[in-house]
């Protein structure tokens, strides 16, 4: 069978294997997302400097068009004084020149092959688009007014380094945008590590803590973090507590056996071969009856768990069974509870604590009420509270003070006034509660505790 030791090396392992950097992760998807956003942007700018470059096209091939077509109309040339000027245009432009005759005849610039020739013809008066190869080659065909021996003009792009002028400007594009990726790139990682480098200066506070040099982790942390640094706080502060309180239980009791022993010891040895006396028997009696009392007393108070993670409680149906006890102890008692909750109402706290919580506060009005114990339990916007009134004498505002001071602790080995609200202040000194003592409406003892929402 493993021992313990193998299970913490496999526990440490896997959970070695399964954390993750946060900076890194973070740098994987900055990555992952710039190369997204570069490739959109690329895409986009792609899309923008097509739509630019036609519109800018076609507005050239308007003014020529339109240069072309004043020319004719202030020279009114001849057929074959046109058939020039078609080739001056096309030296000049760099462009084909296509030129419809009424007659049906047509004259073209040298650069027209048969099949270009006869798309265009096809194509209706407006902007025309001939697929040449990779690359779309754009043209603006112009009806000519009836009045005039020429039926159109077309002007077609033929510029043969039209495809190379392309793929330079996508190239250069593409430089840009991979600049841009590196920047975006080095932001990112200038980014991920300014905003985890609080994370360096909460492991230094992990380190001192561990080496002893500070109680506890700084506060002063980012606000996504703060919450947890507090749990750790608070949990660290209630670990502090439990060795505290069983570092003092430990000494009273170990004070208090050994008092209760060396007294018994002294009645044993004094009366040498004689049996004890009544009155020693009785003294030893009580002695070993108040030393049981007081052992359990200190024990249910190292019981005390304080506020844990993820445990939760009911406190009416544990106010309801404690209420059962009670009426079994005290049976000339009547024990009442009112509330709004509903039984199956939950809250936040470890069940022994509100048992022993609630136990101590009902005996407490059990032993000193004469007639009547009133319970209320109440939700707050600040969490919950809880009261109980008994129609006693009340309690002595100088013993109540002693109560509510923290670390002051009443006479635990006599029964009377404030026996078990030391372990109720210890325990909301745990949940980080309150206790209010004060009087009742019929003048006795009124103790109202107040539970704070875990935070």
């Amino acid at each position: 069978m493993p021992s313990t030791e193998a299970f913490r090396s496999i526990d440490k392992s896997t959970f070695m294997t399964a954390q993750k950097s946060i900076r890194k992760t973070a740098l994987q998807y900055g990555i992952f997302f710039s190369l997204l956003y570069f490739l959109l942007i690329f895409i986009s700018h792609t899309y923008v400097l097509e739509q630019l470059s036609n519109e800018s096209r076609k507005h050239r091939l308007e003014k020529e068009v339109e240069s072309f077509q004043t020319i004719i109309a202030n020279e009114m040339p001849t057929v074959e004084e046109i058939g020039g000027m078609v080739d001056r245009f096309q030296l000049l432009l760099e462009h084909a020149l296509i030129v419809e005759i009424k007659d049906g005849s047509v004259i073209a610039s040298n650069n027209v092959n048969q099949t270009k020739l006869r798309m265009v013809l096809e194509k209706p008066a407006g902007f025309v688009e001939i697929s040449h190869g990779a690359d779309g080659l754009l043209g603006l065909k112009r009806g000519v007014g009836i009045d005039n021996s020429l039926s159109s003009i077309t002007i077609l792009e033929m510029e043969s380094g039209l495809a190379e002028r392309s793929i330079g400007a996508h190239m250069t594009l593409l430089a840009a945008s991979g600049l841009l990726l590196v920047v975006l790139l080095a932001l990112v990682g200038i980014t991920t590590y300014l905003a985890l480098k609080p994370i360096e200066h909460i492991k230094d506070d992990m380190r001192r803590l561990q080496s002893g040099k500070q109680p506890r982790l700084n506060p002063d942390a980012p606000k996504e973090f703060s919450p947890l640094i507090k749990q750790f706080n608070n949990l660290l502060e209630l670990a502090s507590r439990r060795l505290d309180r069983h570092r003092r239980l430990n000494s009273d009791l170990s004070h208090m056996v050994k008092t209760s022993i060396s007294a018994n010891l002294a009645i044993l040895s004094d009366t040498g071969s004689l049996p004890p006396s009544r009155e020693d028997i009785e003294f030893m009696t009580s002695n070993l009856k108040d030393l049981s009392r007081s052992l359990n007393y200190r024990m249910s108070k190292a019981d005390i768990s304080g506020r844990q993670m993820g445990q939760t409680c009911l406190p009416v149906e544990i106010a309801n069974n404690v209420i059962s006890v009670m009426e079994k102890i005290f049976p000339d008692k009547s024990f009442r509870i009112n509330t709004s909750l509903p039984n199956n109402f939950s809250w936040p706290m470890e069940r022994q604590d509100l048992s022993e919580l609630f136990g101590n506060l009902l005996e407490n009005g059990g032993k000193w009420s004469r007639a009547t114990v009133d319970v209320s339990i109440s939700p707050t916007d600040s969490g919950l509270t809880i009261e109980v009134a008994d129609d006693g004498p009340g309690i002595d505002p100088e013993a109540a003070s002693k109560v509510m001071d923290r670390g002051s602790r009443l006479d635990e080995t006599v029964s009377g006034f404030g026996l078990g609200l030391s372990i109720v202040s210890e325990i909301l000194e745990d949940n980080f509660g309150q206790m209010n003592i004060g009087s009742s409406d019929t003048g006795g003892a009124r103790i109202t505790v107040m539970l704070p929402f875990p935070e």
